[in-house]
């Protein structure tokens, strides 16, 4: 057993470490998305008539977005290994079972996410300030969904790599899965408020993982009004991740003809 976690960790600490080098530039890439966002939706924007607030808003939706699009790079790099070298063969002679050899990879992704997302909230309080109101803040909630939503973007980052063929196919998962996720994720409205406008369109918007994501963190800093039941985005969220774990490694395992 002590064998098989230490295996485990080999691979996910593997992730981190090249992560790491990049760890600063990441940093600044984030201070420059949190700083441009405030500055657009909470200065510039409400002159054109957006409610005061609607930076606060829209910044804790740069949380889980970052961590959805961080992770679709690391399926590129995942689909050229297993059309070129497959270097993650040498994985999967690690003393691990092949299923858990392949999850360790969206671990350390997840990890990785971690990492530097969560610096969104206090650059966020550093230029808002007394704007950016953390008086409903649950940590606990924050934390537990935080966590819970780099978990489940690894492991969706995984079943994407698994339905991806040759690189030459990667071009439309932007047009035709990022994009839609993002622009009906939820990042710029909330879902009730799309409820009060359309019913049906707000009934197919549950099945983007990617709006429980956006409303389980903002339940979690602003408070449970006007917001899905923050343990029902929750249970969603693990819903989909369990889905994406289990497919993914599957649909890799034949593609890697484990045993």
């Amino acid at each position: 057993m002590k064998n098989k976690l230490n295996a485990f960790l080999q691979i996910v600490l593997r992730e981190v470490s090249v992560f790491s080098k990049l760890l600063k530039s990441k940093i600044l890439d984030l201070a420059i998305i949190v700083s441009t966002t405030v500055i657009v939706f909470s200065y510039l924007m409400p002159s054109f008539g957006l409610k005061a607030g609607y930076g606060a808003f829209i910044v804790v939706g740069v949380i889980p977005l970052i961590a959805f699009f961080e992770v679709i790079p690391r399926a590129s790099t995942l689909v050229m290994d297993l059309t070129g070298d497959r270097k993650i063969s040498y994985m999967l002679t690690l003393p691990l079972p092949s299923y858990l050899s392949i999850a360790a990879i969206p671990v350390g992704w997840s990890l990785c996410g971690s990492i530097y997302t969560i610096f969104v909230l206090p650059f966020a309080k550093l230029i808002l300030l007394k704007s950016f109101d953390l008086s409903n803040l649950s940590f606990f909630k924050f934390i537990f969904s935080f966590l819970s939503i780099n978990i489940l973007f690894g492991f969706f980052a995984l079943w994407l790599t698994s339905l991806i063929k040759e690189m030459k196919y990667m071009s439309w998962v932007w047009s035709r899965v990022v994009n839609p996720m993002f622009m009906l994720g939820g990042y710029f409205y909330t879902w009730k408020s799309l409820f009060s406008l359309s019913h049906a369109a707000a009934y197919v918007n549950l099945i983007n993982p990617l709006l429980y994501s956006i409303e389980a963190l903002r339940s979690a800093v602003f408070g449970p009004q006007g917001y899905i039941n923050y343990w029902l985005c929750m249970l969603a969220i693990w819903i989909f991740a369990v889905f994406f774990a289990f497919w993914g490694i599957l649909k890799i395992k034949k593609r890697l003809d484990c045993v």
